[in-house]
């Protein structure tokens, strides 16, 4: 059993799985489960700020509210409560958020799926389970 479990959620049926497998492995009894959710930072709503590539006034505010909902949509998918899971949502690279989140908390396992929903892109850039498996200071587990 882990102690501490990170599991980045991007409501693919992969990091949903991870989450049911992180589950698993958490110490049910005093445990912590961290659910990270990455957006991308919100533009701003008008053509020209878009167009310079402004982020939106209320952009944390939009981070959060929709961070929040993919994190709560994945717990509901496998079962899972508020109090079970702790949120935490971000924006910025997938891959850097994951390991400088791990490193802040000091969790024992990484838990994600192999691919996400980004799957044309991390053809291009790699992936960023391959990044964060390669790079972690912790167990990565990753869910196929």
């Amino acid at each position: 059993m882990y102690q501490s479990i990170l599991v980045p959620i991007d409501g693919s049926d992969q990091s949903c799985e991870a989450l049911r497998v992180a589950a698993n492995l958490v110490d049910p009894e005093s445990g912590s489960l961290y659910a990270l959710n990455i957006q991308d930072p919100p533009l701003a709503d008008d053509a020209m700020g878009r167009a310079a590539g402004l982020l939106a006034t209320n952009a944390d505010e939009i981070v959060q509210k929709e961070g929040r909902a993919v994190i709560e949509q994945a717990c509901e998918r496998v079962g899972l409560t508020n109090k079970q899971v702790q949120p935490i949502v971000f924006s910025g690279k997938p891959a850097q958020v994951i390991l400088d989140e791990s490193r802040r908390l000091g969790v024992d396992a990484v838990v994600m799926g192999s691919r996400g929903n980004s799957n044309i892109k991390s053809l291009v850039v790699g992936s960023v389970s391959y990044r964060v498996m390669h790079v972690a200071s912790c167990a990565v587990i990753i869910v196929g």
